[in-house]
């Protein structure tokens, strides 16, 4: 496969190569004076020994043989495993059970030449319904944060807060200490309870 190049540069290629056989310069002296090195030097004399004067136009550097391709059935089924919502890693898990070793990165260029990399969400206006139970006091939520940190006048202290939420009606109780106890969780429940 041949690339395209001026002909002029051609024409120095030539001359780099004949100067050698013209003035009897040493080839070192010879690429100095071009500007290339001596593998260059060389690599342009072997092809234009071997290939004449087409040997000197640049040659395609697309590799002639490509060691491992997919091939197309393997392909399909990366497809229809992508179709069926499945992430690159789990595809790759299919394929190995199906004995085909596959990288999760070659599975994605698949993926992606088929414009399938990113899957867009079916529906448009989701609505969400909110969590809740029917009956109050059957479920309650339970969250510890923190910890948070309060500067006092001379010194930081730390805070967690303990937290109630009643899955029904909302209700809330919490309580602020200075550590992650059990007895703290426990007189928010107790607090909760009373409090309900």
């Amino acid at each position: 496969m041949l690339g395209s190049v001026s002909p002029i540069e051609i024409e120095r290629k030539f001359n780099l190569i004949h100067v050698h056989e013209w003035t009897g310069n040493t080839v070192t002296a010879i690429c100095k004076e071009y500007g290339v090195s001596r593998k260059t030097y060389y690599k342009w004399k072997n092809r234009y020994d071997n290939s004449g004067i087409d040997g000197l136009h640049d040659m395609s550097r697309v590799p002639h043989t490509i060691k491992y391709k997919v091939d197309t059935a393997t392909e399909e089924t990366i497809l229809d495993l992508r179709l069926k919502r499945f992430g690159c890693n789990r595809i790759r898990f299919r394929l190995k059970r199906l004995g085909v070793y596959l990288s999760s990165r070659t599975i994605c260029k698949i993926l992606k030449r088929h414009c399938l990399n990113i899957l867009r969400c079916k529906i448009k206006n989701r609505k969400y319904r909110r969590f809740a139970i029917k009956h109050p006091n059957d479920m309650v939520q339970m969250d510890i944060l923190g910890p948070f940190y309060i500067h006092h006048q001379s010194s930081a202290r730390n805070y967690i807060i303990t937290c109630i939420v009643d899955d029904c009606s909302r209700k809330v109780a919490s309580k602020c200490s200075e550590r992650k106890r059990s007895i703290d969780v426990l007189d928010v429940l107790e607090e909760w309870i009373t409090v309900g």
